[in-house]
């Protein structure tokens, strides 16, 4: 019953308060991260945990978090409180202006009612950057590897377990204002049940890129990408795609910093009666930062997607989102994001006798406060709206989440 959910919750939260050094608010491993141009390195505070020229930034992550329909479904949804637990560290060895860093995370998932046990789970990201940077000429490689099975959010209705592995290096050399780049990634998705092999693949990627300075903080951006699709259990689903597309990266305003790509891509799928995608695709990130204490942002993306739903080849996604952050305090932070992202499925399909090509429409609503006890220990309780509308019906689904977790990085 719902009472017995939020039972369970007020529990979690009394534990919380009696046990506060070893907890910790939300927190993406992977945005530690960060991409700007030709640069990609990962910005961390002060450590205070060293071995000669090691650097260990040890984190821990836990939270409680009520959710209505844990399996998104339409009708009979299921509720629980589920308790994540994420311990990680990142290690880093800075030399001058180089760095190697790798980094670990576990995400273990624990669902109170035991009628829900097997959707209990365990999920694991590892990553290593090397980042070699000179004057006059760079190398860079990155390689990430996470074992996960989706809480549900895909045309799937269950856990999915699967491995994603990807490795891209890249070399930049300067010249003047000019910096030309080649790079190269091969991505490997590998589904772990039989039922769902069909969707196995593996993408290899070349990449080619100019960079132009226009001015001290803003750059030109013109990019090449050929890659090869390939699906080794449904060789019919295989396709190369070319894509170029310019834009520009960095400060076109005080405090107003931007990221912009777009142009062309020819998607083409081995199976000539199947639909290829020859239209536009775009990524934008724009950062406004009004006040020291007031940030807005927000995100625009249109791109092709493979789709795991029936034959269907893939999907054409767009999405837009915004957000911001208030700092009204000390150590008090307002935030808030909005997301709309639509997706239209590129071949007709029949489900339960109707028959149509699919669109998705999904909302999803996020506010909530962060409190920051100490530089290294925070706080956050946040609400979650999430809502798909799809045409076809039996698609649809309602969420809602009320999380409390606690943040802990040294």
């Amino acid at each position: 019953t719902k009472k017995s959910g939020i039972f369970y919750l007020i529990a979690f939260l009394f534990f919380l308060t009696q046990f506060p050094l070893k907890l910790f608010a939300e927190y993406k491993f992977l945005d530690a991260i960060e991409e700007f141009g030709e640069r990609r390195f990962v910005r961390s505070r002060p450590s205070r945990i060293q071995a000669g020229p090691l650097r260990i930034h040890p984190r821990l992550r836990t939270k409680a978090e009520y959710d209505s329909n844990i399996l998104m479904e339409t009708e009979d949804e299921r509720e629980d409180v589920i308790y994540t637990i994420t311990p990680g560290t990142i290690l880093q060895i800075p030399v001058d202006k180089h760095q190697l860093t790798v980094g670990y995370e576990a995400d273990i998932e624990i669902f109170s009612k035991s009628r829900h046990a097997k959707q209990n789970d365990q999920n694991q990201t590892f990553f290593s950057l090397l980042d070699v940077h000179f004057p006059s000429w760079y190398v860079n490689v990155y390689d990430k590897l996470v074992e996960t099975s989706s809480r549900s959010g895909t045309t799937f209705t269950d856990r999915i377990p699967r491995i994603d592995h990807a490795i891209n290096p890249k070399a930049g050399y300067r010249w003047k204002r000019m910096t030309f780049e080649a790079g190269f990634q091969h991505f490997v998705r590998d589904f772990r049940r039989h039922s769902e092999k069909p969707f196995d693949f593996q993408s290899i990627e070349w990449s080619g890129v100019l960079f132009y300075d226009l001015f001290a903080r803003l750059k030109a951006v013109m990019e090449y990408q050929l890659a090869q699709i390939d699906y080794p259990n449904v060789f019919y689903r295989n396709g190369t795609f070319h894509q170029v597309r310019a834009g520009v990266e960095g400060e076109i305003l005080p405090d107003l910093v931007i990221k912009l790509r777009t142009g062309p891509q020819f998607r083409n799928y081995q199976r000539s009666y199947k639909p290829d995608f020859n239209s536009w695709v775009a990524s934008l990130v724009t950062t406004y930062t009004i006040r020291k204490d007031l940030k807005l942002e927000f995100t625009f993306a249109r791109q092709p997607v493979e789709a795991t739903f029936h034959d269907v080849n893939f999907f054409k996604q767009h999405i837009f989102k915004f957000g911001g952050s208030y700092k009204f305090r000390l150590k008090w932070t307002l935030f808030a994001d909005a997301e709309y992202k639509r997706q239209d499925y590129a071949e007709r399909a029949t489900v339960l006798s109707q028959t149509g090509f699919r669109h998705d429409d999904h909302f999803f609503w996020e506010t909530g406060l962060r409190y920051a006890f100490r530089e290294w220990l925070g706080f956050e309780l946040a609400y979650q709206y999430f809502r798909r509308d799809s045409n076809f019906s039996i698609y649809d689904y309602t969420d809602h989440r009320v999380s409390l977790a606690s943040n802990f990085s040294y």
